[in-house]
């Protein structure tokens, strides 16, 4: 059905729009080059481009290019500037020449190359780190507040506001080849002397924050390796018409995150001469190299590793030109009649530039090509004709909806900044799966209960088929089959607020009609314990004791469950605690967890001969040790850490799983975002089953099955519940 599906909006796109098939040749080449140049040449030209800005020049650029020698010609004017060592060609033989990246002499250079731990990207910080090796990369702001220490009280500067300083520090280490660093350039250092032989005295100047009133000095050691790091001496001086007045100092050391936000930081970073660590073992050689088809008939060669000296990579470009590129791309931005910026979905060039970068970053960074419902290309293919024939910022969405819908990845969430569901409301009631039809589950509104009962089925809904709305719902989710359906059900009776809908019913034989208005909010996720009103927490019996963790955890009811003799846990959802809280009180002896959680480690493009880091995390027995016998309730609500939780009480068989598989989706996600307030959230790391099995899609199998019925759901029944409550009472 999808393969059917991908093939008739393509050939609707071809019949319906003006695009050209040489429009879309030149910006599948250029968004082909855009991200190996991006991710993996390591120019210091290319590292000063925003990209961003790049992608919309060069989609403005591709659209007026008519035949590939103008192709070719426009590719080599955006790109050598800023990567003068790679090679676009088409009928020419070339090859890669070693010499073409390597200086007369090599003294004073290093090799410049990539390094990615997933894939940095910008405007959101996590686990995930892209570096440069032996160059002075970039530091996020959260890493500056959760690891730069201020080395002053707070300072009261109100009389000073706006006047300029003179900070004198000194700063001792054991650490060789020890340089700093001014964090965002609101310090000038005026000049260094030696003190000692571990030690130097350092002068800044400054002006105090018009607007704050406090002040404070701070350092970060970007520095991964042992050493000790020393500051002391600290003097601070304003300039008051023309005299140094002194402000006293106190020496203190507290954590930067620790203080108001609203005090004037100046951050120094330490760092070591030649850049940053590496973020893994495995590195690339001077003379490695791609070659690689950008379109059919045009290549490109792309040197991965560069020579670099303190001052630039090898070869030196014309600074000129770089800045050229770099004002043209910000020039490209869309303005309406008036000057005034025009960025959002409903701008061709914007939704051109959004697939370029959101194309570019999931193919070298997605980890999960292998699950896909369609290759790359025809995914592709069929995201930039749809971008040529959407017209409003919400047809844009809908499209970047349906390439995570052929993705397949629970954690794939799209959204619009400034969009809401304020506008969009349901019916009330909620529906669910049974024997292969689509049943009431429950009905919300106590004035519909002599017309609609639960256990109900669902014919039809505005004349559409129920399961025809249901697929066409199901293409705006990605993930699992099991988890698109859990998101599907819920919107299967969603619309415009205080619509009417007409429903076809059927109870027994009797088929029915009925109208109703969508009055009721809209939720796009509803946990699987919330669908079946479960509480906090409850005695079943004077033995058994259900907790639910969405809403409560199993440390603020330890005293029932050390008295139960079978607790029931419900993982139904997302939980709000973590996966070693409970187990440790289930055993006597040390835990040793695979995470099952293999963060990449990225060197080539296309994510291609990626290695992989995995972890291991202890348990250690924590009193009292429970000795209940212990039910977990699961379904496709539970995704992510409710996953982590499932699998690592499976791999020590501490508890038995009732109910449905879980989602299929876990791991730390990444986020692109994209002109035109789109975010697109994706699973940045590979997962898999403790024991090595496959996790993604499939989810953590339970012990027993359970599925839905129809007399179950007429009667109100939580069928999962009440397997493990049988189960219990059997124990």
């Amino acid at each position: 059905m999808r393969f059917l599906f991908t093939i008739t909006l393509v050939i609707s796109f071809l019949n319906g729009f003006t695009q050209s098939r040489q429009q879309i040749r030149n910006l599948t080449a250029f968004s082909k080059l855009y991200g190996y140049v991006q991710y993996f040449h390591p120019s210091d030209e290319a590292s000063k481009i925003e990209w961003q800005s790049f992608a919309i020049y060069g989609s403005q650029k591709m659209l007026q290019v008519k035949d590939d020698q103008e192709l070719i010609s426009t590719l080599k004017k955006l790109f050598l500037p800023i990567a003068p060592t790679i090679k676009i060609f088409s009928k020419e033989n070339l090859v890669f020449d070693i010499n073409d990246i390597t200086p007369q002499s090599l003294e004073g250079y290093l090799p410049i190359y990539w390094q990615h731990i997933g894939l940095k990207l910008p405007y959101y910080d996590n686990i995930y780190n892209s570096i440069r090796i032996n160059r002075f990369n970039p530091i996020s702001e959260d890493r500056i507040k959760q690891s730069a220490f201020a080395v002053t009280s707070t300072i009261d500067v109100t009389r000073f506001k706006g006047k300029k300083f003179i900070l004198s520090i000194n700063v001792g280490s054991d650490i060789k080849n020890l340089v700093l660093k001014p964090y965002l350039g609101k310090l000038n250092l005026v000049k260094d002397s030696v003190v000692s032989n571990n030690e130097k005295n350092y002068v800044f100047e400054g002006e105090f924050d018009a607007k704050l009133e406090l002040f404070t000095v701070a350092i970060e050691s970007h520095i991964n390796t042992g050493g000790s790091l020393n500051v002391s001496k600290i003097a601070l001086k304003v300039i008051v018409e023309g005299k140094e007045l002194n402000i006293p100092v106190v020496e203190k050391v507290v954590a930067l995150n620790q203080l108001d936000p609203k005090i004037d930081k100046r951050i120094i970073l330490f760092f070591k001469e030649q850049g940053d660590e590496k973020l893994f073992d495995k590195e690339l050689k001077i003379g490695e190299f791609i070659a690689q088809s950008l379109v059919h008939g045009i290549k490109c060669i792309i040197p991965l590793a560069l020579y670099g000296n303190k001052n630039n990579t090898y070869p030196a470009v014309n600074i000129d030109h770089v800045n050229e590129i770099i004002n043209r791309s910000y020039d490209s931005w869309p303005k309406d009649d008036k000057g005034k910026f025009r960025i959002n979905g409903s701008d061709l060039l914007i939704r051109l530039a959004d697939l370029i970068i959101l194309n570019n970053a999931l193919i070298h960074s997605y980890p999960y090509w292998d699950d896909v419902s369609q290759g790359h290309g025809k995914i592709w293919n069929a995201a930039i004709y749809s971008a040529f024939s959407d017209k409003t910022d919400q047809d844009f969405l809908k499209t970047l909806k349906l390439i995570g819908n052929s993705l397949n990845d629970g954690h794939m969430f799209i959204d619009l900044h400034g969009d809401s569901n304020k506008n969009t409301a349901t019916l009330p009631l909620i529906f669910d799966f049974a024997e292969g039809k689509i049943i009431v589950k429950k009905v919300l509104d106590s004035g519909l209960n002599e017309k609609i009962k639960a256990g109900d089925e669902l014919v039809q809904i505005d004349g559409k088929n129920s399961f025809d709305i249901l697929r066409s719902n199901d293409s705006l989710y990605s993930g699992s089959t099991q988890w698109k359906q859990s998101k599907s059900i819920l919107s299967i009776a969603k619309g415009k607020k205080d619509e009417i809908a007409h429903l076809c019913l059927k109870r027994g034989k009797q088929t029915f009609l009925i109208n109703l208005f969508r009055t009721y909010p809209y939720n796009e996720y509803i946990s699987g314990s919330d669908r079946n009103n479960r509480g906090p927490n409850e005695w079943i019996s004077n033995e058994i004791f259900y907790i639910n963790l969405n809403k409560t955890t199993t440390e603020a009811h330890m005293a029932e469950i050390s008295k139960a003799k079978s607790v029931i846990v419900d993982m139904r959802g997302y939980l709000n605690e973590d996966t070693e809280t409970f187990l440790s009180h289930l055993t006597d002896k040390k835990l040793t967890a695979n995470s099952g959680m293999f963060t990449p480690q990225i060197l080539y493009p296309d994510y291609q001969n990626v290695s992989y880091t995995t972890g291991f995390y202890d348990i250690e027995p924590t009193l009292p040790l429970v000795k209940a016998k212990i039910f977990l309730l699961s379904d496709a609500t539970g995704q992510s850490a409710t996953e982590s939780f499932l699998s690592a009480y499976k791999q020590f068989k501490v508890a038995t799983i009732v109910g449905q598989p879980s989602s299929g989706t876990n791991g730390n996600i990444n986020l692109i975002s994209m002109p035109g307030g789109y975010r697109y959230f994706y699973s940045g790391m590979l997962v898999k089953n403790p024991d090595g099995s496959k996790h993604h899609l499939k989810g953590v199998m339970p012990d027993v099955i359970v599925k839905n019925t129809i007399a179950g759901l007429k009667n109100g029944k939580d069928e999962i519940l009440e397997e493990a409550i049988r189960l219990a009472k059997e124990n």
